[in-house]
C-alpha cells in the first residue's frame, strides 16, 4: 500500500509540474506598443504587437506628410524588419506574422519618407534606431 501511495504522489507531482510548465509558457506571450518620438506635442506614429495571432500593426497618427514605420527585431541582429504604412494619416497597416510562441521581441516606431528600400528615408531621430533607441519588449 505504501508503494502505491508513493507512486501516486510521484505521478501527481509530475502532472502538476507539467501543468505548471504549460501555464508558464503561455504566460510568456505578451503584447507590446511602441510610440514614435512626439513632434509638436503629438505622437505621429505607433507600432503594436498582439501576441495572440502574431499581428503587428503600424499606425500613422498625424497628417505630417511622413509614413509611420514599425520596426520589429527578434532572433538576432540580422532579424530586424521595417514595416511601412504608406496609406496616410489615420490609417493602420496590419501584418500577420509567423513567429514561434515565446520568442522575445523588441519593437520601435518612427517616421520616414520611403525611398525604395526598407531603411531608405527613415528619420532615424524619430525613435526607431535599434542601435540607440530603447525598444519596447513583447513576446510572441
Amino acid at each position: 500500500m505504501n508503494r502505491i501511495v508513493k507512486a501516486f504522489s510521484v505521478g501527481a507531482a509530475a502532472i502538476a509540474f507539467t501543468v505548471g510548465a504549460a501555464v508558464n509558457s503561455e504566460a510568456v506571450s505578451q503584447d507590446g506598443v511602441a510610440y514614435a518620438r512626439p513632434v509638436g506635442g503629438d505622437i505621429p506614429a505607433k507600432a503594436a504587437f498582439k501576441a495572440y495571432g502574431e499581428i503587428f500593426s503600424i499606425y500613422d497618427l498625424k497628417s505630417d506628410g511622413h509614413s509611420g514605420i514599425g520596426v520589429l527585431s527578434y532572433g538576432s541582429a540580422a532579424s530586424t524588419y521595417y514595416y511601412w504604412n504608406h496609406d496616410g494619416a489615420g490609417t493602420t497597416r496590419k501584418v500577420d506574422l509567423e513567429i514561434a510562441e515565446g520568442t522575445p521581441l523588441a519593437l520601435w516606431s518612427c517616421l520616414g519618407d520611403f525611398q525604395g528600400s526598407a531603411t531608405g528615408g527613415i528619420k532615424w531621430d524619430s525613435g526607431c534606431n535599434p542601435n540607440t533607441d530603447v525598444p519596447e519588449h513583447a513576446w510572441a
